[in-house]
């Protein structure tokens, strides 16, 4: 997808993020010169019409919302098979990303960014409009301090309700409501559950409920009670726990009604910071209320019972006529009586000879397969291998042609033992009788999921999900210069192998190249420079020679391009520049003329700007600027060079070092 151009407008540059139905990137409107970001559905799901129709439905919810705390959709496109959404490009973070960086948050931080997501939940529900996956990973911090709020994937009218869709639940499970735990009916005060489950991991670094699988979570939303707030952090105040006490209310009549409401509260929270606890109010349940029959109501005042008298229960009245109204026309009507007297003995018949069939077959098969047979014990076989658990039945007396076997997988029973027997140990059974032993076939094997690209916290958290034990991750550090520190370089097993949970999972993740200081070696010889650098842990160079009246011939004069004292990466590489000896006459030393061949190298079709800077015996001068190439390219740079000065030629691709190139006086 990298360096396509979409919709002839969109020029994709870099990916950003991605989740489990679409990927985003960077990149440039060429039209209006700006950054966007592109959100395109991954092809696996773009002949789905179920995640098209989703898709569409983000861009849709988003793009009927104009709020400054809401990400703007610029434009939607189909490009062959790609759907992708074109929308405002934040520059900055994750609210996520900001958690786990520094959590927990300053206070005032904190309820600032909360204001900011009630602003922007207060307008999509003002719009008939419910996110459904409020969560620290799709609000956005900008560097100027700005929330967004975004991914409308799973987003709903507020009239549909229910957010069970094709049988399964959406939204996040940590941060969804217990009503869309339930599969239930989903409104406003589902968003304003969320925002609470936010609220609480910005001041506490926590989630009020985690577990090790998707549904132990959603059960506790549903059941169990959080660690409160203060108990994680003193230091906050009463008044902003109470805010998240009603937001995480497990009944939506208790919860703040509406996101302006909350908005309120959150504006107040440090004005008025030492306040009354807020508790769960006490409701009672709803007394019974009797409501009185219609045709009760008009019968007057001396139908009603007297003081003494229980009074009657209520009842529908129009029922209790049309029920009364049938029983008599059953009575009185002559077609009623005859069809009464013609089936009621036809039933009794039938009746009859079906009992007697039932119970010939039953006799028939009780004298054929049990009369005669032996009774036997069953024995205990359950954890037993499955063929000691037939020969311990076939010498209980049982018959080998009667034993079946079912196979299941199983994350706790090894491969091959019996993990259940139908018939429970010491029962008395015919030697005849059937049985079934469940056999483990090990653990339920499933695709390796790819973590290369990740952070490792990440990885481990998606391999968590996965029920692979800590225990079983190893993880190994190895220095790259491409990558960031922690990303997971490499995977074993690699990605959608055949795994099961007990496998041992081994990641490469990067670390910062070590820093080094250049070594001074003016005056040493070749060798012994060599060794100087080397056990500084730098590579060797080019060795350059020139005249010096002061440095004796074969000694080191300077290290290029680097100074000695400079800090650069361990393992670069580092060049010489070699005493030649005196300067030589006057007819030695003319200035030369020379061509040198520079080779710009672009990989995978990339654009790349090139400048490239000469510098002789004339001064510094830049020879190529600004030059756009696709391909590598080859440029010849004349140079002017003197025994007393050796020119260089400094290469840039778009903007930065890439490269130095000295050009001695004396030929190499």
């Amino acid at each position: 997808m990298i360096g396509r151009k979409l919709g002839n407008r969109y020029e994709v540059i870099e990916k950003i993020g991605g989740g489990g139905m679409a990927v985003v990137y960077r990149a440039l409107d060429t039209l209006l010169n700006r950054n966007v970001s592109i959100k395109v559905l991954r092809a696996q799901f773009s002949m789905d019409e179920d995640f098209v129709r989703r898709f569409r439905r983000e861009a849709q919810a988003a793009a009927s919302l104009s709020h400054p705390n809401v990400v703007n959709i610029y434009d939607v496109g189909v490009e062959g098979e790609d759907y992708y959404i074109v929308m405002e490009f934040v520059d900055g973070l994750t609210l996520k990303e900001i958690i786990q960086d520094r959590a927990p948050l300053p206070v005032a931080e904190a309820i600032d960014i909360g204001k900011q997501i009630c602003a922007a939940l207060g307008h999509a529900h003002e719009n008939n409009i419910v996110h459904r996956d409020i969560k620290p990973h799709n609000i956005l911090i900008g560097k100027d301090g700005r929330v967004k709020v975004t991914d409308f994937g799973i987003a709903r009218a507020i009239t549909s309700n229910t957010i069970t869709q094709d049988g399964s639940v959406l939204g996040s499970v940590h941060y969804f409501s217990p009503e869309q735990a339930r599969g239930g009916i989903t409104d406003v005060k589902s968003d304003i559950y969320s925002l609470g489950v936010v609220l609480y991991e910005m001041v506490t670094g926590e989630l009020p409920f985690s577990g090790e699988t998707p549904i132990s979570v959603a059960l506790k939303h549903l059941q169990d009670h959080f660690v409160e707030p203060r108990e994680i952090n003193p230091s906050l105040p009463q008044s902003v726990e109470n805010i998240i006490l009603k937001s995480l209310a497990k009944d939506p009549l208790i919860r703040y009604q509406t996101a302006r409401e909350m908005y309120r509260d959150l504006e107040k929270a440090l004005l008025y910071p030492n306040v009354a606890k807020f508790s769960i109010p006490d409701v009672d349940e709803q007394q019974t209320i009797q409501m009185p029959a219609v045709g009760l109501r008009n019968a007057g005042m001396d139908s009603l019972p007297s003081r003494g008298q229980k009074p009657p229960e209520a009842v529908d009245a129009t029922s209790l006529e049309a029920e009364e109204s049938m029983k008599k026309q059953d009575e009185t009507s002559p077609e009623g009586k005859k069809e009464r007297k013609f089936w009621r003995p036809v039933v009794w018949l039938f009746a009859i000879f079906l009992l007697l069939g039932v119970g010939a077959v039953t006799a028939y098969s009780l004298v054929t397969n049990f009369m005669g047979e032996p009774d036997v014990t069953m024995p205990k076989v359950e954890g037993m291998k499955y063929d000691d658990a037939v020969k311990e039945l076939v010498q209980a007396g049982l018959d080998i042609n009667n034993i079946k076997r079912t196979d299941e997988p199983s994350n706790d029973v090894a491969p091959n033992v019996v993990m259940k027997q139908d018939q429970y140990a010491g029962k008395t059974i015919k030697a005849n009788r059937p049985v079934e032993l469940t056999v483990s076939i090990g653990a339920e094997k499933f695709n390796m999921p790819n973590v290369v690209k990740m952070n490792v916290n990440d990885a481990k958290s998606a391999l968590r999900a996965k029920n692979f034990e800590e225990s079983n991750i190893t993880v190994t550090e190895k220095e790259d210069r491409d990558n960031s520190p922690g990303t997971v370089l490499s995977q074993y097993p690699d990605a959608d192998t055949k795994v099961d949970p007990s496998v041992k999972v081994k990641l490469t993740i990067a670390k910062g190249v070590q820093k080094v200081k250049i070594p001074d070696v003016a005056g040493k010889t070749l060798d012994d420079a060599k060794n100087a650098l080397e056990s500084a842990g730098l590579k060797l160079g080019q060795v350059i020679n020139m005249q010096s009246d002061s440095v004796p011939k074969d000694n080191v004069i300077s290290t290029s391009p680097f100074k000695a004292g400079d800090e650069v990466e361990k393992g670069e590489t580092v060049g010489l520049i070699l005493s030649a000896g005196p300067t030589k006459s006057d007819s030695q030393t003319q200035p030369k003329k020379k061509n040198v061949n520079v080779t710009v190298e672009v990989k995978d079709g990339k654009k790349v700007s090139v400048k490239i800077v000469r510098n002789d015996s004339r001064g510094v001068s830049n020879v190529v600027d600004g030059d756009v190439i696709t391909a590598t390219k080859v440029y010849t740079i004349e140079c002017i060079v003197t025994p007393d000065h050796i020119a260089a030629i400094d290469v840039y691709q778009d903007g930065s070092p890439s490269k130095t190139i000295p050009v001695p006086y004396e030929d190499e």
